[in-house]
Parts: structure tokens; C-alpha cells; sequence
């Protein structure tokens, strides 16, 4: 028997699919619009009992996790309103035992049972969420393994839509000293409609190289909305040498979505930017078939037809159809060792350094063997809201994933007044300069621990939060269900927030895309009912400064 389709009255439509190139991390479900409307009734897909549940401000926000033993399954519900009556109550008393806002909670088979189709929560826009819309899962029962749950037909959206191909690139490929390095992009517009496309003319190619395919998928009835692929294969010569599909990934792969990508392309796309190439360090599990890790390998003078095939989850497909020629070996691309950086991941971690910045590389801190460089400039930027305490440092080259972190250390001059507010800037892909965390070691000497790399600069942050409460002071609360503040930082973010009414502490939710912190009236208050009660809430940001605010309310 199917699984219950997970949320009622909706049509039915998606706004996400499974495992879409996101910011570090495959995207692990399906989201299922909800037509803008928050508390849709969540049900049951089998039945089994609630094993965990989730309140955090990120991620899922309210989520709720169902193990289904008889089906050896467990699925995911996340970014909810609220909870069935039960389990919200549990959680609530759960949080007021342990003064906490944030909770992740497991449970036993016999305290949550549940039957198929029974409603165990309601639809929301918590946690990292930019509308309403349930986002749903179906894991292995350990929850360490998640499933394409639309080619499984676990849903089964009506769809006969094609994957649209946008852009081809080619990427040369040469060795140096152990290290892929490879040249410039060259770019290719596509041509076509429907289903078929192509290149016009012949694509010039190299001793060695791969292709880079962008591509989306739309799905009917679902309008502008994007989505992800789920396969790409690539023929030469009619020989399959490439074949990614995507049913499933462990958690601990997620990140190899920058692998599977390519992933300074991808950074800030608005679609899939997928390597026809299984580059190093990409493990054989991600792919089906990849004869010579699909490399495009052409002598010089030599005719190859290159036939690219996508498909969706759905089963709609597209071809893309062109002739590669290989260039004259005079053409072909030569690297340039780079004399100053060091070559990270053949042997035992690396320092990279340049006056007063270094940086110290872990054999596995990249996937495949690198080049590392750092670089002191003698710019100091100009950066808003903190005090600007070293020059700007390039630290390793941002368009390269890594897989474990890297530790930067950086000279600075502090005052002493300042060096419980250091931290450290990065300049992200928009240019702006961004709070990455570090903290004074002393002796002159900021460390960071960090996968962001690139332009870098020490900073303090002297600035605490700004807490502004949506109510006027000793108004009459008496119908409203919410105590409402406005809450923001700076720089460094916010970090941790608590809640006092008549000096006992009570439950606070932080909604930080909306920047919003509300406490729900969850229980009687201290004071009693028809009085004035006091309030003090206290907001700490990313490097401690404080800023706390207090108030007064009827009720």
C-alpha cells in the first residue's frame, strides 16, 4: 500500500524538489505549497509514532520526525506552525524544565503512537522558510539516509514538462605538480525548444577536459517555480561515459553537492550547474556509470558526437546533440606554477603564509589535492558599524569547495578594550564583508577556524542588538496571543535571547528571516490575570555585546 499523501487541502503542487543544488548541501525532500496559507493539517504517511521533534529558530524550524517500523522508514515534516495538542504541550513543559527556547527532543515508541492519516501537526513558515509550504521527507529508520521520494512514487506529481538546457561550458584539464588545474571557461549558447537541443557549429576541446551543463526543470501547473534534475548522461561516440542519478544520499554526502556541481558556477545560480565529470575526491556512489570519470578526451584533429541527455524525477527528458573537435596540441592549454603557494592534501597539513597572515591546511581540508596562497594587501576597507583593526588578507581561493575546516591566523593590532569584541570578516561573492566568527588569542594574533575563505579583515563589534518591542509600553494585552519584539544586529548576528515576565523566565520564538521574536502566552503568568506585569528581555550577539530591555504590559 502507498504511503498517505502528508498534508490536506492543498492541490498538490511543489515549490522544490529533491536533492537541488543548495548553499552546501543537497536539498533533502520535497516542499509541498501550501497556497500561501499557514495551518494546513499534517497527517501521518504510515502508521508508527513520533520519534522527534524539533523547535529550533533554523533548518526545519517546528519539525516533526514519524518512524515507521513495519515499513523500516521514518518521515519528516518540517517548518509547522504548531503541534498536535499532546505533543505541543510536552514540548512546551520540555522547555520551561529545561529553560530552554531551542529543543530537539527524541521519544519511545509508546509515547506518541501513531495511526495512518491521523493529524499530528499543522503547515507553517518556521525556521529557515521564505513561505508557507511543508517541507517532507522519507528516511531509512535511522534517519541517516534520505530518498528521492518521487521517483520511489511515494508522490506522484502530474508533470509531463522537460528539463530546459541553458548553457554549456568546457573546462581544460592539465596536472601540475599533483594538481588539477584547470583553464579558463569557455562558454556555449544552446539552441532549441521542447525536448531537443543543440550547438551550433563544432565545439573546439583540448588534450583533456569536461563539460558543464545549466539546466532547470519546471513542473505543470507549478508556474515560474524552479526545480532540480534528477539524472545526466553523457554519450560519446554512442558510449555512455557519464551517468549521475540522484534516488537517494547519506546525510554525511550532503555536502558533496559542491562536487556534483560546479561550485563557483553555482554559487548564486538560478538553476543546476552540473559537472559532466567526476572530478577527484567524487565518490563512486554518486554515480551510476563514469567510464574515465568523463572526461572528454579528443587527439588533435579528431571528430567525436557528444549526445547530453536530463531527465526530471518525473521521467521528462531532454537531449542536447553536438560535434567536439580537438584542437591542435600548440592550442591546448599549458598551466603556470604558481611559485609562492603550496601544494595541500598529498602529505600532512601545510601552512600557507604572507606577513602576518597564515593559513594551516589539513591534508583532508579540500577534496583533492590544491593550491594554497595567502596573501596580504595594503588596503585596509572601510566596513560599516565595526572598527576596522588589520588590512584586508586573501586567504586561499574561495572558488574551490573544501571539505573540513582550515585555521587562519591573522595579525592585528587590539586595544585592550576591543579584544573581547574581535572577530573576523569575510567578503562573501556579493562583495559585502560578513561576520565568520575567530576571536583574539592574544599576542597580537586573531585565529579563525573556518570553510570561508577569501578576502579577509580583523574587525571589532562594539554594537549591541537593537530590541524593539511591537506593543506600547503598559498596553492592554488582554486579546492579544502573542508578546511581540523586533530584534536585529548589526554585524555579528544574534546569538541568544531570553525572556523575564514578573521575574520568571517564560518561552521566546525567533523567526530571523522575519526578525521577529515573540513569546505566545503559553501559560498563566506570575502576576495573576487583569494586572500590569513586568518585562525583561535580554538579547546577546555574536561577540557578547548585550543589550536588555524592559517594559511593562496589561493583561
Amino acid at each position: 500500500m502507498a504511503y498517505q499523501y502528508p498534508i490536506k487541502d492543498v492541490k498538490g503542487l511543489h515549490s522544490a524538489s529533491f536533492a537541488e543544488m543548495r548553499p552546501d548541501h543537497f536539498h533533502s525532500g520535497v516542499d509541498i505549497k501550501t497556497e500561501g496559507k499557514i495551518g494546513k493539517p499534517i497527517v501521518a504517511a504510515e502508521d508508527g509514532y513520533i520519534s522527534r521533534v524539533c523547535h529550533t529558530p533554523s533548518g526545519y524550524g517546528l519539525a516533526l520526525y514519524v518512524t515507521h517500523p513495519k515499513r523500516g522508514t521514518m518521515t519528516v515534516y518540517g517548518h509547522l506552525s504548531r503541534f498536535i495538542d499532546g505533543v505541543e504541550s510536552y514540548v512546551r513543559d520540555y522547555r520551561y524544565q529545561n529553560r530552554a527556547n531551542s529543543v530537539d527532543i527524541n521519544f519511545t515508541p509508546d509515547k506518541f503512537p501513531v495511526k495512518r492519516g491521523e493529524i499530528i501537526g499543522y503547515s507553517g513558515n518556521t525556521g529557515n522558510s521564505f513561505g508557507p509550504h511543508l517541507h517532507y521527507e522519507l528516511r531509512n529508520a535511522e534517519g541517516t539516509h534520505t530518498y528521492n521520494i518521487v521517483r520511489k512514487g511515494v508522490l506522484r506529481p502530474k508533470d509531463d514538462i522537460s528539463p530546459r538546457l541553458l548553457r554549456l561550458h568546457y573546462i581544460e584539464v592539465d596536472t601540475l605538480d599533483g594538481v588539477a588545474v584547470e583553464a579558463p571557461v569557455k562558454s556555449f549558447n544552446i539552441l532549441g525548444k521542447g525536448n531537443s537541443y543543440k550547438i551550433d557549429g563544432t565545439v573546439s576541446v583540448g588534450r583533456v577536459g569536461y563539460f558543464v551543463l545549466e539546466c532547470r526543470d519546471h513542473q505543470t501547473g507549478n508556474g515560474s517555480s524552479r526545480f532540480g534534475i534528477y539524472r545526466a548522461k553523457m554519450s560519446v561516440d554512442d558510449r555512455t561515459i557519464f551517468d549521475y542519478r540522484m534516488d537517494g544520499f547519506a546525510f554525511s554526502d550532503s555536502r558533496l553537492c559542491n562536487l556534483v556541481s560546479h561550485y563557483a558556477m553555482q554559487q548564486g545560480a538560478k538553476c543546476e550547474v552540473i559537472r559532466l565529470a567526476q572530478v577527484a575526491g567524487a565518490p563512486e556512489r554518486l554515480y551510476h556509470k563514469s567510464a574515465g570519470r568523463g572526461a572528454i578526451r579528443v587527439a588533435e584533429g579528431e571528430q567525436c558526437k557528444i549526445e547530453i541527455v536530463v531527465e526530471d524525477d518525473c521521467g521528462n527528458s531532454s537531449v542536447l546533440r553536438f560535434t567536439a573537435k580537438g584542437k591542435a596540441d600548440s592550442q591546448c592549454f599549458t598551466p603556470i606554477r604558481d611559485c609562492v603557494a603550496v601544494v595541500a592534501g598529498v602529505g600532512s597539513r601545510v601552512v600557507a603564509t604572507d606577513r602576518g597572515v597564515s593559513a594551516f591546511v589539513g591534508k583532508t581540508a579540500y577534496y583533492a589535492p590544491t593550491f594554497c596562497r595567502v596573501q596580504r594587501t595594503e588596503n585596509r576597507p572601510d566596513i560599516e558599524g565595526v572598527v576596522v583593526l588589520s588590512d584586508e588578507c586573501s586567504v586561499l581561493d574561495p572558488t574551490v569547495p573544501m571539505q573540513r575546516h582550515v585555521t587562519v591566523a591573522l595579525d592585528a593590532k587590539v586595544p585592550l578594550e576591543l579584544m573581547t569584541k574581535c572577530c573576523v570578516a569575510v567578503k562573501n561573492r556579493r562583495g559585502k564583508y560578513t561576520h565568520a566568527g575567530g576571536y583574539y588569542a592574544g599576542g597580537g594574533k586573531v585565529y579563525l577556524r573556518t570553510r570561508r575563505v577569501g578576502d579577509m579583515v580583523v574587525v571589532a563589534d562594539t554594537i549591541a542588538p537593537t530590541v524593539r518591542p511591537n506593543w506600547r509600553e503598559g498596553a492592554n494585552l488582554t486579546r492579544s496571543n502573542r508578546l511581540t519584539f523586533s530584534v536585529s544586529d548589526n554585524f555579528a548576528g544574534v546569538d541568544s535571547y531570553s525572556l523575564w515576565i514578573d521575574n520568571e523566565w517564560v518561552t521566546l520564538n525567533y523567526n530571523p528571516l522575519q526578525g521577529v521574536v515573540y513569546h505566545s502566552f503559553d501559560r498563566a503568568l506570575a502576576a495573576g490575570r487583569n494586572t500590569n506585569h513586568s518585562v525583561r528581555m535580554r538579547v546577546v550577539d555574536g561577540v557578547g555585546n548585550i543589550t536588555i530591555f524592559e517594559g511593562e504590559f496589561y493583561r
